[in-house]
């Protein structure tokens, strides 16, 4: 007999994410303990991503002359400052959307396999209506009739 070890869907989905099953977090968002762990090293990695994007954009674009040189030093600097902070949000977004399309495809899977799970209990459940038919009809040929049929 072959024993396969199953996951929970949510294991599986966190697995595939990255998280684990640690339970003793201050879980304040609500989320499942194998996410929390997740979603807090999603916040930490898209922050320093998007930060090092940003500064890798703007990098680019004052090499390329396309960030324009006041002369006065703190209006550069507030001008370099807006054109990162834009460059940062639009990181996030990308990260965020990333992440979004991650979740989508484990999610598809999981709903995949359920439907599976789903088809194999209505054949169960018809074998085992048969099997029900087939125990009356042999259950009513082998009762004694006592010559009453």
């Amino acid at each position: 007999m072959e024993k396969t070890n199953k996951l929970s869907n949510h294991q599986k989905y966190a697995s595939r994410l990255g998280g684990s099953t640690i339970l003793g977090l201050n879980n304040i968002a609500g989320l499942s303990p194998e996410l929390l762990p997740r979603a807090t090293m999603f916040a930490q990695y898209s922050d320093q991503a998007s930060s090092m994007s940003a500064m890798q954009n703007l990098h680019m674009m004052k090499m390329m002359g396309r960030v324009p040189m006041t002369g006065n030093p703190m209006m550069q600097m507030q001008l370099e400052y807006s054109a990162f902070n834009q460059f940062k949000q639009e990181a996030l977004k990308a990260l965020k959307q990333q992440e979004i399309t991650q979740m989508n495809e484990v999610e598809k899977e999981i709903q995949l396999e359920l439907n599976s799970l789903e088809q194999k209990l209505k054949i169960k459940e018809k074998q085992l209506e048969s099997y029900k038919g087939l125990a009356d009809k042999q259950t009513e040929q082998m009762a004694p009739t006592f010559g009453l049929r």
